[in-house]
C-alpha cells in the first residue's frame, strides 16, 4: 500500500502531509490488536483483526491522519482507530460512521468503507442477539 496522496480541503488550509510510516502502523496495529485478542480464541481474534484491518485501511486511504494542528477525541492516527475500533466497538464504530465525511482528506475509494460497515452490523447484530438471548 502506498501512502496516498493528500487533496487539497475544501476549507481553503492545506492539509499537512501524511506524517505516518505504513510499515510502523501496520507492526503497531498487529502488536496491539493481534496478540491480546489471541488469547481470547481464534474467532474473536479473526473478528478483532478484521475489523481493525478494515478500519485501518479506510482511514489510510482516506487520509484520515493526526493532525497536529487539531485536538480532540477523533484526531487519531489510523492504526489508533484500528485498535479503538477492535477493543472499543461500541464507542468507536458509531463515532468513525458518523465523523467519517468530516475527517477524510482525500476523496478515495470506499470498498474498505463498505466492507467496515458490513462486518460491523453482523457484528452488531451478534452482539444485539446475545444479549437478548441471555436475558
Amino acid at each position: 500500500m502506498e501512502t496516498p496522496a493528500i487533496a487539497p480541503a475544501t476549507s481553503g488550509a492545506v492539509p499537512s502531509p501524511n506524517p505516518h510510516v505504513l510499515s510502523r502502523q501496520l507492526v503497531g496495529l498487529l502488536m496491539w490488536v493481534g496478540l491480546p485478542s489471541l488469547l481470547l480464541g481464534f474467532i474473536t481474534c479473526s473478528v478483532c483483526l478484521s475489523l481493525a484491518l478494515l478500519t485501518f485501511a479506510d482511514a489510510w486511504k482516506c487520509g484520515i491522519y493526526k493532525r497536529s494542528d487539531k485536538h480532540g477525541f477523533l484526531n487519531i492516527s489510523p492504526m489508533a482507530w484500528g485498535i479503538a475500533m477492535a477493543f472499543l466497538f461500541i464507542v468507536a464504530f458509531p463515532a468513525y460512521l458518523l465523523h467519517r465525511t468530516e475527517l477524510r482528506a482525500i476523496q478515495g475509494t470506499n470498498r474498505f468503507y463498505w466492507g467496515l460497515i458490513i462486518v460491523g452490523a453482523v457484528l452488531a447484530i451478534a452482539l444485539v442477539g446475545n444479549i437478548i438471548l441471555w436475558m
